[in-house]
C-alpha cells in the first residue's frame, strides 16, 4: 500500500468502511500524520452528528441502488502533501476532502430520511469528540469498572440505545516505546479492536456491536494488533 493510498484511508477509516489489514495499516500511520490524525476526528465528530437524526431502516431496493452507484463512481485521487514536512494547518485537499465527506453524508442522511451512522472508532493519541457526552448521559447508559493488573483502572459507560461504548482508562502501568494498551471488544465472535491507548491512560468512544458482552485490555505492539497477543490486564462484563 502507497503512501497515497493510506492518506485515502482517512473518511473509510472513519466509517469503519475498512477491513482488518487495511485498518492495521492506517493504525500505524496516524502515529506519524497529524493531518490525518485531524481529519479523522473531524470526520467522526460530523458523523455522530448526523448519528443523531431518528434513525430508519432502508428498504433493500434503496440499498441495492446505492451499492450500484457506488460499483459506478470513481473517487478523485488525493493531492498527498509532502512527507517530509506535513503543514501544521490544512492543506487545500484537506479541506476539499472535509467538504466533501460532509455533503456526501448529510445527502445520504436525506435520501435514508435519517439513517444513524455509528461511527466514533478511536483514534490514538486524537480528542474524544464532542458528542461522547451523549453516551454518559444516555437514558440507558450504565457504567462498569475494573483495576488493571500492574496499577490503574478501567471503566467503560455503555449506551445499548445508542449504540455506543465510552472507554476510559487511568493511571495505566508504564510501558516501552515498542508497546501499547490495546482495548477490545469482545463477544460471541472474534474480539474486535476499539483501538489503542498509552501509558497513563486515555479515553476511547466506540461503535458497539450488538452482540457485545465485555471490554477487555491487552499490552500489544505500538502499532496495535488485529487480535491480541497476550493475557489480558483487564476484563469487563457490559450488559
Amino acid at each position: 500500500m502507497t503512501t497515497a493510498d493510506v492518506h485515502i484511508l482517512a473518511g473509510a477509516y472513519a466509517l469503519e468502511a475498512v477491513d482488518d489489514l487495511e485498518r492495521a495499516a492506517f493504525v500505524r500511520h496516524l502515529s506519524e500524520c497529524s493531518a490525518c490524525a485531524d481529519e479523522v476526528a473531524g470526520f467522526r465528530e460530523t458523523a455522530a452528528l448526523l448519528g443523531t437524526a431518528a434513525a430508519a431502516s432502508p428498504d433493500d431496493d434503496f440499498r441495492r441502488r446505492v451499492l450500484v452507484e457506488i460499483s459506478q463512481t470513481r473517487q478523485l485521487p488525493p493531492l498527498v502533501p509532502a512527507e517530509a514536512a506535513v503543514p501544521a494547518r490544512r492543506s487545500p485537499w484537506h479541506k476539499r476532502a472535509w467538504i466533501g465527506i460532509v455533503a456526501v453524508a448529510a445527502v445520504a442522511a436525506v435520501l435514508v430520511g435519517g439513517i444513524s451512522i455509528g461511527v466514533d472508532q478511536s483514534v490514538p493519541g486524537s480528542p474524544v469528540p464532542v458528542a461522547a457526552g451523549a453516551v454518559t448521559s444516555a437514558p440507558d447508559a450504565t457504567t462498569v469498572r475494573a483495576t488493571v493488573a500492574g496499577g490503574g483502572s478501567v471503566s467503560a459507560t455503555v449506551s445499548r440505545q445508542l449504540g455506543k461504548v465510552l472507554i476510559a482508562a487511568h493511571s495505566l502501568p508504564a510501558l516501552d516505546v515498542g508497546h501499547a494498551y490495546e482495548v477490545w471488544l469482545t463477544g460471541p465472535g472474534a474480539p474486535r479492536s476499539a483501538g489503542l491507548v498509552g501509558p497513563g491512560g486515555g479515553t476511547i468512544q466506540a461503535v458497539l456491536p450488538a452482540e457485545t458482552d465485555g471490554v477487555s485490555v491487552t499490552v500489544e505492539p505500538a502499532t496495535g494488533s488485529l487480535q491480541p497477543t497476550t493475557p489480558s490486564v483487564a476484563d469487563l462484563a457490559v450488559g
